[in-house]
């Protein structure tokens, strides 16, 4: 079998691995003017409530969370005004592990952790962002897909709780 068809039969295996999860997902969507490599949920009107509901939806799944970046109180002190942005770094290290023992699947290191984010629109629309894992593991080696499909599995369990409180 040559490359190209190794890598086409890769891809096609991993995104078939992916299907449980994008079932999962499928009540994210990609709007018209957003790439598919993004999924956004509406939760509500409340961006403090939406952030407790997550923080406690990650620490209730076993998962850390490592950092959270204000965005708006961090532009505001350099003069922007803007609506709520906060941006989560969460983990679940035995899936990091698995990526990063491996040398071989360390490129994907810079995704780690997993991001999140939580912002209001400007209509008061709360959304719940992040990037779509199972579209972009097509792209990856098996190993890594199938690590990022389980951990994306899980965040997706996450957030759905999240929306469930705050809905």
């Amino acid at each position: 079998m040559n490359r190209s068809l190794l890598s086409k039969a890769l891809a096609l295996a991993a995104l078939l691995a992916a299907a449980p999860t994008l079932a999962a997902a499928s009540t994210a969507a990609a709007t018209p003017r957003m790439p598919q490599m993004f999924l956004e949920n509406v939760g509500g009107t409340d961006v403090d409530k939406a952030v407790a509901a997550f923080e406690a939806e990650v620490k209730a799944a076993g998962w850390s969370i490592l950092h959270v970046h204000d965005m708006a109180k961090i532009l505001a002190s350099k003069g922007y005004d803007l609506q709520p942005v906060r941006i989560f770094e969460v983990c679940s290290g035995k899936y990091s592990a698995k990526i990063l023992t491996n040398d071989a699947d360390r490129y994907v290191s810079s995704l780690i952790p997993c991001r999140v984010a939580i912002y209001k629109k400007a209509n008061g629309e709360v959304v719940i962002s992040r990037m779509n894992a199972p579209a972009l593991s097509a792209m990856l080696t098996p190993s890594v897909a199938a690590v990022v499909n389980a951990s994306a599995g899980e965040m997706e369990t996450i957030i759905e709780k999240t929306l469930a409180k705050v809905r």
